[in-house]
């Protein structure tokens, strides 16, 4: 006959052993769920287009994790990705108005920036979505992330189009960087910088091109030349007396 004490310990071995099944299938989902939304962020980091009900399915689902404790960064930065590329997408009525959406993806980059402060690109995003942002959000962006050729190409056009505010040392910072844009043959992206936000700076940039090699500096003429610009820069052909 089994005693009332050895009863007590099977049921509490059995009670035990249900939690932490529990637990383990709560870790399981929590780390699939972590999984999938990091995927998508990644991949909407590198350009891919994912239709806007499954974009606001993740933001849902992620945003119960985005708390100040436990911090889990990259959860929260996913979800913050997500919810910059929802703020990004407009005419869709269906997505909420545009400032409502944009405050959700300022307060998702703010979660994320108080996890990982150190994210060159989260600072970007937020200089460029807060309408009386700060300088010193640009400034950690480029001081955090220097040299990344992919946050590159989207800093470069904020900063372009906020030129006149820049202090003298982060001009230069910014003419170097589309320089390295050049140097990178990403052509196309060199080319909607140069004429659109850059197009009022366009002198102090070509006299600074001798400082890309002469091929990229060839082939980025030749890129300008076919959009319609009749522009000449240094070096690419013969332009004196013979």
């Amino acid at each position: 006959m089994i005693s009332a004490t050895s009863l007590s310990l099977r049921i509490s071995a059995i009670f035990a052993g249900l939690i932490g099944i529990a637990w383990g299938v709560s870790e399981f989902s929590a780390l699939r769920q972590e999984s999938i939304i990091k995927k998508i962020a990644d991949r909407i980091l590198v350009g891919d287009v994912y239709k806007y009900d499954i974009l606001l399915k993740q933001a849902s689902l992620v945003a119960p994790t985005q708390r100040p404790e436990p911090c889990h960064p990259l959860t929260v930065r996913s979800a913050a990705v997500i919810r910059l590329r929802l703020a990004e997408i407009s005419d869709n009525a269906a997505l909420g108005l545009a400032p409502v959406r944009t405050n959700l993806a300022v307060d998702a980059i703010r979660q994320s920036l108080a996890c990982s402060p150190a994210d060159p690109f989260f600072w970007l995003a937020l200089y460029a979505l807060e309408p009386s942002a700060p300088l010193n959000y640009l400034t950690a962006s480029y001081r955090l992330g220097p040299n990344e050729g992919w946050i590159a190409l989207k800093r470069n056009p904020v900063a372009f189009a906020n030129f006149d505010e820049l202090p003298e040392d982060l001009r230069r910072i910014v003419v170097q960087e589309f320089l390295r844009i050049v140097k990178m043959t990403s052509f196309d992206d060199a080319i909607k910088i140069f004429v659109g936000p850059a197009w009022d700076n366009r002198e102090l940039i070509l006299s600074q091109m001798d400082r890309v090699p002469l091929r990229q500096r060839q082939l980025f003429q030749a890129a300008l030349t076919s959009a319609g610009y009749d522009v000449l820069v240094p070096g690419t052909r013969f332009d004196g007396p013979l």
